[in-house]
């Protein structure tokens, strides 16, 4: 057994690693980890690994983080140098990027005076947005359309206007999810990253049907990274506009660059009068209720910072659930006492129509122009054309009705009652994170 001195030099490492990724660990908790293994000693790999995560772990969102740097650190040194290689390899392809993007960002043949990071964004726009920025330079550096030459002193006004794109193009991939760092150059970090973000990603495209009570917590951290995202997306309180209200700056900009950079066009900006209200209607029936779930954690998710939210669930009789979640109730207490006021053997049928009738009838008031009404279902429906019919009056008085379709569009055709409801709504295949965050980000 190795001495308690190298010991305690591996594992103060190995908390420096865990705190470079957000986990905090203190020197008690490495002392408490020394002596856990002492104690049960180093021959079995999953021990250690239970002692490291009973005494540095403090969170079960750690959980996946810890988890795969005991996998990278603790792995087989030629593994490890396969990883430092790989990560070198990495870090000299966005270097060789970062270099392009300087001998492409020219005036009058000179370099902007941009960073590190304006350059990473940069190599990371769409091909035509850099060829956009690429024209604009050589336009400006030729002169303006009257042939009045530029010189060296306009390069600071030109290197502004490349930053303001640039700086645009940064909140908007960052919004999309789009924008990546450097790797690390350090092959167990690069590693670490790789790991995590793979699995993000086999999360984002899975079947929320079947994801796992093992996962759940772990998808549920997903599910809040993905609502304040898009909570700080649909929270601007300013849009574009006609002639009217106050000058917005960044587009005129833009909008001006194609002139080298003269203010010839102008944009507008109003503050909204107000914020759209949000009616949501999600299916509680068996085959359903995973999906129910999963969107209604995202729903809860953007209600903790957006108003005029309203939901419903619907089975055989409809059910409000606003007040619980405006009461801040935990999610798992939320469906709970749905499940409890929905009354209703799970196994049964679905009755939109009655649902419709209810919502038309005693919650009449959510649905106005402002209103865009939200349905999760797989259509699947006792009484459908009844239900449509009300569907067709709701659509009548609301701005949208959007339907997230938890069947496979590919199997559209092979379900009748999808063109029932197609007349009235805009419906998007919605059977996975991504696609549920791919339609809240374009239609809130």
């Amino acid at each position: 057994m190795i001495g308690e001195s190298k010991l305690y030099y591996h594992l103060t490492e190995f908390a420096q690693l865990l705190r470079n990724g957000g986990i905090r660990v203190s020197f008690t908790e490495i002392l408490d980890a020394i002596q856990g293994l002492v104690l049960i000693g180093l021959e079995n790999k999953k021990c250690v690994e239970a002692v490291l995560q009973a005494t540095l772990v403090k969170e079960e969102k750690q959980l996946a983080r810890f988890r795969e740097s005991f996998r990278v650190y603790f792995a087989a040194p030629e593994q490890q140098q396969a990883w430092l290689k790989q990560a070198a390899e990495e870090v000299a392809q966005w270097e060789k990027e970062l270099d392009r993007a300087g001998k492409e960002l020219l005036f009058q043949g000179r370099e902007l005076n941009i960073t590190p990071e304006q350059r990473l964004i940069y190599v990371q726009l769409p091909a035509e947005e850099q060829q956009r920025l690429q024209d604009f330079l050589q336009k400006s550096s030729r002169g303006t359309k009257s042939g009045l030459p530029l010189d060296q002193t306009l390069q600071p006004m030109i290197t502004k206007l490349v930053q303001g794109s640039l700086e645009y193009w940064r909140r908007k991939l960052e919004e999309e999810a789009g924008l990546h760092s450097l790797p690390p150059a350090e092959g167990i970090s690069s590693e670490i990253e790789r790991a995590l973000r793979e699995r993000e990603i086999a999360w984002l495209n899975q079947d929320l049907k079947s994801i796992t009570a093992d996962d759940w917590l772990k998808v549920t951290g997903l599910i809040r990274r993905l609502t304040l995202r898009l909570s700080a997306q649909i929270s601007r309180r300013y849009h574009a506009a006609g002639r009217q209200g106050r000058i917005d700056m960044r587009r005129t900009l833009r909008r001006n660059l194609r002139y080298g950079g003269v203010l010839l066009a102008r944009s507008y900006r109003h503050r909204r009068l107000g914020r759209s209200r949000f009616v949501v209607l999600c299916d509680f029936s068996a085959s359903m209720l995973k999906y129910t779930e999963f969107v209604l954690q995202f729903i809860y998710g953007l209600a903790s910072v957006i108003s005029n939210i309203e939901t419903f669930v619907f089975g055989e009789d409809l059910v409000c659930l606003t007040d619980k979640i405006r009461k801040g109730q935990s999610f798992q207490q939320m469906i709970s006492q749905a499940l409890a006021a929905a009354g209703k053997d799970l196994g049964g049928g679905t009755n939109l129509a009655v649902s419709l009738d209810r919502l038309l009838t005693e919650h009449s008031p959510v649905l106005t122009r402002r209103t865009i009404f939200l349905i999760l279902s797989d259509t699947r429906t006792l009484s459908a054309e009844r239900a449509a019919e009300r569907l067709h009056l709701i659509q009548r008085r609301v701005r949208t009705v959007l339907w997230l379709n938890t069947v496979p569009a590919r199997q559209w055709p092979q379900t009748p009652t999808v063109d029932l409801f197609r007349p009235y709504c805009q419906m998007f295949e919605c059977f996975t994170l991504a696609h549920l965050t791919a339609v809240m980000s374009k239609q809130l």
